[in-house]
């Protein structure tokens, strides 16, 4: 495996740059996507009472968090994304699950079926990124 020549930077710093790249450097429509993403994912803290929430929370912090070493040692390149596989047994799961979410919790219900769909369509984006990697597009994209 071949490493990326540029220093190696800290963990909190990765993830700050990665961040800052989908928020601030992305071209327009990815930028309003990345920030699409974020936010659907980040409304898991409104209803965290909940175990789709909870779930929802640890699935995006164990994400995040193999994206920064993905990106301390790589920078950003089209595999992080992959991160992204963890979804698909939470969203299976969450799919499964939305009989039994009580009509009273209309809003809740409203923000899973929001994270269900927006998680999915990320997973076709990653698929694409991961498939454009194999291809040979294997050099950092973005740089912060």
């Amino acid at each position: 495996m071949t490493r990326s020549t540029s220093p190696r930077i800290g963990f909190l710093r990765s993830v700050f740059e990665l961040f800052g790249i989908v928020l601030l450097r992305f071209h327009p429509v990815q930028r309003i996507w990345g920030a699409w993403l974020v936010a659907v994912n980040a409304a898991c803290l409104l209803f965290i009472q909940h175990v789709e929430a909870q779930i929802a929370l640890a699935a995006v912090g164990l994400a995040v968090l193999a994206q920064a070493l993905i990106y301390q040692r790589q920078r950003f390149i089209r595999l992080l994304g992959t991160t992204h596989l963890l979804w698909i047994p939470m969203l299976i799961w969450m799919v499964l699950r939305l009989d039994s979410i009580p009509s009273a919790e209309g809003a809740f219900r409203a923000w899973l079926i929001t994270l269900i769909v927006t998680n999915a369509a990320s997973l076709v984006i990653d698929a694409w990124d991961a498939t454009r990697f194999v291809l040979g597009e294997r050099r950092p994209y973005y740089a912060w």
